[in-house]
């Protein structure tokens, strides 16, 4: 059926399981379950870069309410059919959507809704649906500078308690302000040097990346990075490690907390995070192979994987998924 109808994304098994659910084929693709546990992927707001190879239970969930609310569906016949993991919070997903209304998605508009004007979307930042909102936020564009109102958007949807309003506020920030000759403002800059001591990983993670992106990284989210360093969550590991090697030097003080991170990634084969720490190494040390000799000397069993990623260091590629 989707083959039939020219469907232009295949390679989105997301969107395809999507397209599955909206022709009424639902109940057939929710009683599959591909993924108890979706694996925790560092940016959500990149789903184009990294998205989930299946949709989990909450999503066919959601999914499913979209579906029976599209077509009016308050208690859908084949509701007793899904599984139960998916049915119950089905139930309550759409029981907010007939409540709220509160998504993007208008099938009685088709297209239209994404073929808005820049403005339109500035000033759909206003709307009272949490979603619209976010739509909004990731469409957001501009072709020169931006002005004070369209900043004053901006720093609010940063300071917004919704969570995926922040991180998608993050996103367009930093891809606005790494523009040529559109620098990022004191006041956006400041804002996101506040949300790397957020209480959300993803939301701190991603404002270090932002800061780091737009070349704003300073003393303070230097000492933040360091202790990004040392966490246990990965994406949080990584959001410190790729801040702290962007600057021309490291300071003494840090150096300890580097060097132990960077034998934690070893010890647990994380070659990915080996690379980008040796990275640091080469950046900061003008004999970098020295200074490794000397940090492995009591674990010479590690030299070899630590040489060898310094010897990639130009050619190190980092992805973390």
């Amino acid at each position: 059926m989707l083959y039939q109808s020219t469907f232009t994304q295949p390679h989105f098994p997301e969107l395809v399981e999507l397209a599955v659910i909206g022709t009424g084929l639902g109940v057939l693709r929710s009683n599959l379950v591909f993924v108890k546990k979706v694996a925790a992927f560092w940016d959500s707001t990149h789903w184009q870069i990294s998205p989930p190879p299946f949709l989990n239970i909450q999503s066919l969930a959601y999914t499913n309410a979209i579906a029976a609310w599209s077509r009016s569906e308050t208690t859908p016949e084949w509701l007793n059919d899904l599984n139960p993991e998916v049915k119950r919070p089905m139930k309550r997903s759409l029981k907010y959507l007939f409540k709220t209304g509160d998504t993007f998605f208008h099938p009685q508009e088709g297209e239209k809704r994404l073929g808005l004007s820049n403005q339109d979307w500035w000033e759909l930042t206003q709307h009272q649906s949490a979603s619209t909102q976010v739509i909004a936020i990731r469409h957001l564009n501009t072709d020169q500078e931006l002005t004070q109102h369209q900043e004053s958007v901006l720093l609010d949807k940063l300071q917004s308690s919704e969570r995926a309003t922040t991180l998608n506020a993050i996103t367009t920030t930093e891809r606005l302000s790494s523009r040529q000759d559109n620098e990022i403002s004191d006041s956006l800059t400041g804002q996101m040097r506040t949300l790397i001591h957020h209480r959300d990983d993803e939301i701190r993670a991603k404002a270090m990346c932002a800061l780091t992106t737009v070349n704003r990284i300073d003393s303070s989210a230097i000492d933040a990075a360091a202790t990004m360093i040392e966490d246990d969550i990965r994406h949080v590991v990584f959001a410190g490690v790729y801040a702290l090697t962007t600057v021309e030097q490291l300071p003494d003080y840090i150096s300890p907390s580097f060097d132990r991170s960077f034998v934690k990634a070893l010890k647990s084969c994380d070659y990915e995070f080996v690379g980008l720490f040796a990275k640091g190494y080469d950046r900061w040390h003008d004999d970098p192979k020295q200074h490794l000799e000397q940090l492995l000397s009591d674990s010479p069993e590690f030299l070899p994987i630590a040489m060898d990623a310094l010897d990639q260091t130009p050619q190190q590629v980092v992805n973390i998924g």
